[in-house]
Order: structure tokens, then sequence, then C-alpha cells
């Protein structure tokens, strides 16, 4: 805690289209994110999953909590709808038992999950988006959608926020350099970092991922999330997530309906 006789800070106030970085949940309240744009970032893997969902022609993604709720969203639409519905999620990295897929972006292919709502549940992302409830608008972004991400918010006159999920308590590299690229893209478009030196770092990290043998992809794969994944032989979906522009789709997650679309 900073000292309770400090005078207040230095103004500094971004009125013109202002970009935040947050690099963890827990350094947020959901009040902060109000009237703002938010791209949520789980990039190991759940934002890369749900947007290859969507591109992949399922009707929609529905992001639970907990499996608990994923099962009660299940049953609720099966009774009332016929729209074939598939449970997507993990825990610990691995599928949950008696759901139909896993978190890796691989198994939602357009012959899985074409026509198909999903609902889906991951231990950090899909938290994360509920986290960010009171935004005026909640989109999900990796490095998969990295160019589709940056030009559909550029020019937002709307405060935007960029939000990483982490691993569960912990802040996360892998989620820090896609959102450092991102920075450096939308400074690169005329949106301007406010004071929080976030931004400044997720930056710093992107652009020293670049320069290093192995580059990006052996970054990630360095990372907390990428060794959790390695641990459990899931390299592949490593590198595919460090891949930039797999996938050209902004999803958008509407918080009345609870539905995950196209933007």
């Amino acid at each position: 805690m900073p000292a309770p006789d400090l005078p207040p800070p230095p103004t500094h106030t971004i009125t013109q289209r202002p970009l935040h970085v947050h690099l963890h949940p827990q350094l947020t309240t959901p009040d902060d994110f109000a009237g703002g744009v938010v791209i949520v970032i789980d990039a190991l893997r759940a934002s890369v999953t749900m947007t290859a969902a969507i591109a992949h022609g399922a009707t929609c993604v529905i992001p639970t909590l907990s499996v608990e709720d994923a099962l009660a969203a299940r049953d609720a639409l099966a009774a009332a709808s016929h729209t074939p519905i598939l449970l997507g999620g993990e825990r610990g990295g691995v599928r949950i038992e008696g759901f139909d897929l896993d978190n890796s972006p691989l198994a939602y292919t357009p012959q899985r999950v074409r026509d198909r709502v999903v609902v889906f549940t991951t231990t950090n992302g899909t938290a994360a988006l509920l986290h960010a409830r009171h935004a005026a608008s909640i989109l999900v972004g990796s490095f998969a959608n990295l160019d589709a991400m940056t030009d559909a918010v550029a020019h937002d006159p709307r405060p935007v926020h960029i939000l990483c999920a982490g691993t569960r308590d912990l802040i996360s590299e892998d989620d820090i350099l896609p959102a450092g690229a991102m920075v450096e893209r939308l400074i690169g478009m005329g949106r301007q970092l406010v004071a929080d030196d976030s931004g400044r770092l997720a930056a710093h990290a992107w652009r020293g991922a670049l320069a290093t043998p192995g580059g990006v992809v052996e970054a990630m794969r360095q990372s907390r999330g990428g060794r959790n994944l390695a641990n459990i032989g899931l390299g592949a979906d490593v590198d595919y997530c460090a891949t930039p522009n797999t996938l050209g789709v902004v999803p958008v997650f509407d918080l009345a309906s609870g539905r995950i679309t196209r933007r």
C-alpha cells in the first residue's frame, strides 16, 4: 500500500481513444470497465478456441463459470431448442469428464462445430469474460485474430481495455505477449496509453520476444501456460495459438443473452 499522506498523483488524463492494459483480473474491478470496450485475452487457449468455434460456423459459444453452470445451460437449451449442443472446456488443461470437446482449438473444426451451440467453461478465460460484465462491449482476442481485433477497435471513441486472464491467481506471459502486440499496433493507429505502465511492459515483452532466438513461438512455449501444456503433451496447441492471424474474426460476448457470436 502507498503511504497514507501522499499528495494526489500528477494529472495524466488521456481523453482521446485511451488504451488500458490489465495484467490480471484481480488487479481490476468490474466497474473499471464501465462504458469501455474490453478485449479479453486467454491466449493459451480459451480465446483461440472460442474464436475457432465462431470462425468455423458454431451458432454461438456460451461461456460459463463452472462445470455445474455448463451442465445447467446445456439442459436448459436442450429443453428449449432443437439446435445441437456441444459441451466444451477443460480443468487442469484436459477435457472435463462427460464433455464432448476439450479446450484445444484444433478440435473445433467446421465438421465438429458448424451449426451447433458450444457451451464452454475453462479455468481462466470464461471467468475473465464474466469479470468484464460492466463493459459496454466485450470482445475475445488473441494472436489468432490480432489484425482483425486491432482494426475493430482502433478508432472506437470509447476507452479500450485489454484484460489478460492470467493462470489461476498469477500473471501469465502467454497473455502479455499478444497484449503487447495489440498495444504496438493500436499505438501505431493513434490510440494513447494511459499513465499505468502495464501497457508499456506488455509492449516491451512483445518486442523482446520478437528479438530472441525462436521468436514469439518459443517465448510462448517457455511461458507458464506453455510449459503447463507441454507437460501434458499439448505443445502443438501452443504453436497454433502463437501464430498470428489464423482466424480473421472478432467474437463478441453479449452479456444479456450470455452468448458469444461473430461481430
